[in-house]
């Protein structure tokens, strides 16, 4: 959840506004106290941004959070200040609400804050995961290091993203093309044909009836039927937000033929490197566990997080805690109690998440052999309709004369 808070540092006068990510309003507190603010009000705004987040949420693209991430750790390392770097990619970056942030980060470092706590003002930008690194990194000396970690996890990130938008390009292309087919039968070839069936007084079929009922309602009234569709399909999102509907949501997701087990992979392998790479930071399982929950966007992941954690809490291994969740290939756990045996965690983990990044690409190159028995089936499915509905009539007709 996203909490708005208006505070003010000791010793001045004028408040100051800013926004935290947590998961109760208690935690909200703490986080902004933990920042040295002297609080004056807070309040959620999880509703609103759900709501409005379509059209008015402020984003800056993966691609630019990489280039400045990348070249923070080439100017650290060569030796400039972190203000002086900031203030070197502040001008260069062409993103006008990035170049107010960085304004920003500089502003609260000369203040006397540190970058990572900067940072946690702007979750929606530097996420749980990046602030962590940041400041494992500012504790142990090692900023620059961790900085050129962050911008190669980035860089996968990306890479993975960019491989499911390739994989949806062909369903989709395919789906819009026999959208389109059913629409010009619905809207131009029937109406033509719905006076020739008129005349010749035989009962119709209950398939035409029904096309040719659709036809009339899309021609008369589709107005009120786009108002109709946008009115499900807003409720649908509506019913998704909620936890029942996101739990049948997510669930979803997993279950799907040939994109479900995409899906999981691409967890997997997002888990596995985002764990590794706090691993390398430093940073204690624990933390580190709770961290990853959040990289994972899905209600059932969240309770095997949740589980995991308990068995972490109470000493367990975390390899074993892993090895007990269904959601979790076995092979994930078995390889994560090898890196622990060998105290080499970190590299079994991108181990891991080198082979899911393979068979994530893998399945992407042949998306299209793996659903095209599938695309065919619902092809098949709306041409016969088509066939059945508007040809079986016109047989008819032949037949009679």
């Amino acid at each position: 959840m996203f909490f708005s808070y208006l505070a003010r540092q000791p010793g001045q006068v004028k408040p100051q506004k800013g926004q935290v990510e947590a998961e109760s309003l208690s935690e909200a507190i703490k986080r902004v106290k933990a920042q040295g603010f002297i609080l004056l009000k807070i309040e959620s705004i999880e509703s609103r941004k759900s709501n409005l987040s379509f059209f008015s949420r402020k984003k800056v693209p993966l691609k630019e959070k990489i280039i400045f991430t990348k070249q923070l750790s080439v100017m650290l390392r060569a030796g400039l200040p972190v203000i002086k770097a900031l203030e070197a990619l502040q001008r260069q970056t062409g993103h006008s609400y990035f170049k107010e942030i960085i304004g920003n980060l500089i502003r609260e470092i000369r203040g006397g804050q540190t970058l990572s706590l900067a940072m946690t003002k702007y979750p929606q930008i530097f996420p749980d995961v990046y602030v962590s690194v940041v400041k494992a990194g500012e504790e142990s000396g090692q900023l620059a290091d961790v900085l050129l970690d962050l911008s190669v996890q980035q860089e996968k990130d990306a890479e993975l993203i960019s491989k499911i938008k390739g994989a949806m390009i062909y369903p989709a292309v395919i789906m819009v093309a026999l959208i389109a087919v059913v629409i010009i039968v619905i809207v131009f070839v029937l109406p033509s044909l719905s006076t020739i069936f008129a005349e010749s007084g035989h009962q119709l079929p209950f398939l035409t009836r029904m096309l040719l009922g659709t036809s009339n309602l899309v021609r008369h009234d589709g107005i009120f039927l786009l108002i109709g569709l946008i009115g499900i399909f807003y409720a649908l999102r509506l019913w998704f937000s909620r936890p029942t509907g996101r739990a049948v949501y997510d669930r979803l997701k997993l279950r799907l033929p040939v994109f479900g087990s995409l899906t999981q992979k691409v967890y997997m392998a997002r888990f596995s490197r985002t764990l590794a790479l706090l691993t390398k930071a430093s940073l204690p399982v624990l933390k580190s566990i709770q961290i990853v929950k959040k990289t994972i966007s899905n209600v059932h992941f969240d309770q095997a997080f949740v589980r995991i954690e308990k068995e972490v809490e109470s000493g367990k291994a975390v390899s074993v805690a892993i090895a007990k969740e269904p959601l979790f290939p076995p092979m994930v756990g078995q390889l994560a109690s090898l890196g622990e045996e060998t105290g080499d965690l970190e590299r079994v983990l991108l181990e891991i998440a080198e082979f899911y990044d393979k068979e994530v690409d893998q399945i992407s190159k042949n998306l299209s052999t793996l659903i095209e028995p599938i695309m065919l089936i619902v092809m098949g499915i709306g041409v016969g309709f088509v066939v059945a509905a508007v040809l079986g009539p016109i047989y008819g007709l032949v037949q009679t004369f």
